[in-house]
């Protein structure tokens, strides 16, 4: 009766309809504003993705180029006869000792493909056949500096990429060629790689075009298959590059940015768990939820 009698009057009946105005009008603000946020807070979480996939696939570059240029400075220095080529070659490695910072170890093989040396202790038989590796098998035929695709070393069966380049005569007739290696278990780039993490649950991949991931930093595997039931990763093969939601494979929604490399047919993936990356949003849609009961 209070409420019939209060509405009856045209004054009180506009003061209801402005109070119901206001109400509809706040939460629709609210709700906008909630969507608006969240869709910034979406934004900001590729965007972080977005610029630690480029600075880690620019790092890499660097680092294989750096390499890949000094086997290469080396290989040139080398011109001799292919007979002092094979007599020297362990002496000719001795001499570049201060490269095993940035190699697990050195490698001559001369034309046919036979170890003439290496740096990589227990030590490999002189003589042993690698006329089969991809690696010698492309620096052979194409005739230029490579980095290889991964392989399993001789050394206990450890994967590894070689890179490698072709040493010539003074006639420019192939006699061999010198090579560097890295595990990729090892300590010098694609583990550190790996063991880069941001936030608290962010990763970094590293594959091949070809299909083989170098490195898991979710995992800690190397050297496995890509996972097909990711269509992100299935996409970069063909030279995708890009940012976008995703499944890991495990059932787990993820934020993942690849950024292809321009040394090898490889290309960087930085991951980040949308549980970690979206959490501000599910802080914001809990706060909306309570917002009526916290004026009291």
């Amino acid at each position: 009766m209070l409420i019939k009698r209060w509405l009856s009057s045209l004054v009180d009946r506009a003061t209801a309809l402005v109070v119901v105005v206001i109400l509809v009008v706040s939460l629709t603000v609210m709700l906008v504003g909630g969507l608006l946020s969240q869709r910034e807070l979406e934004q900001q979480a590729e965007e972080q993705v977005e610029s630690i996939a480029a600075l880690v696939s620019y790092e890499l570059d660097d680092k294989l180029s750096m390499r890949l240029s000094i086997v290469s400075h080396l290989a040139t220095n080398l011109t001799m006869t292919e007979r002092v080529f094979r007599d020297r070659a362990e002496l000719l490695l001795a001499r570049q000792a201060a490269l095993s910072y940035l190699f697990d170890g050195l490698f001559i093989l001369d034309a046919d493909g036979f170890l003439q040396a290496e740096t990589q202790p227990p030590g490999l038989p002189k003589g042993l056949d690698l006329s089969t590796r991809e690696y010698f098998e492309r620096i052979s035929t194409l005739m230029t500096p490579i980095i290889s695709e991964p392989y399993i070393s001789s050394y206990e069966g450890k994967p590894a990429v070689m890179i490698g380049a072709p040493v010539f005569n003074h006639d420019q007739r192939f006699i061999g060629m010198i090579g560097g290696v890295m595990l990729l278990e090892g300590e010098h780039i694609l583990k550190k790689f790996g063991n880069i993490r941001f936030a608290q649950t962010g990763y970094i991949g590293i594959a091949t075009r070809s299909g083989t991931t170098l490195v898991n930093g979710r995992i800690g595997q190397f050297m496995v298959p890509l996972r097909s039931e990711n269509p992100i990763l299935i996409q970069a093969m063909d030279g995708f590059e890009g940012t976008a939601k995703t499944d890991n494979g495990d059932g787990d929604v993820t934020i993942m940015s690849v950024r292809q490399l321009d040394q090898a047919p490889w290309f960087v993936a930085a991951v980040w768990p949308a549980k970690e990356a979206f959490a501000p949003i599910g802080r914001l849609a809990a706060w909306a939820v309570g917002w009526p009961g916290r004026c009291c």
